[in-house]
């Protein structure tokens, strides 16, 4: 089997992140009773409520931490793979 690719995971990361948020601050403004944003205030560093200004932000937050993900997740699978093949 062919190694990770470090930009495949990295771009499948932030699409997963993304719309993931993204359907959460949907959910959060179809269903305020049973909104999340607390949760998101203490997670995510900038998160003040739901505004244009805060989605922003963690679309760039969100993209950020799967940039590290893939950069520490690809090189240990690969790095795993190759000993155990």
């Amino acid at each position: 089997m062919k190694p990770l690719k470090l930009a495949e995971i990295t771009l499948t990361l932030s699409t997963f992140g993304v719309i993931t948020f993204t359907l959460c601050i949907l959910w959060d403004l179809t269903f305020p009773g049973l909104a999340m944003t607390k949760i998101w205030e203490g997670l995510l560093p900038g998160f003040k409520g739901i505004s244009w200004g805060s989605y922003f932000l963690v679309l760039v937050e969100v993209i950020l931490y799967a940039i590290y993900t893939a950069l520490v997740f690809v090189p240990t699978f690969n790095f795993f793979r190759a000993r155990t093949a």
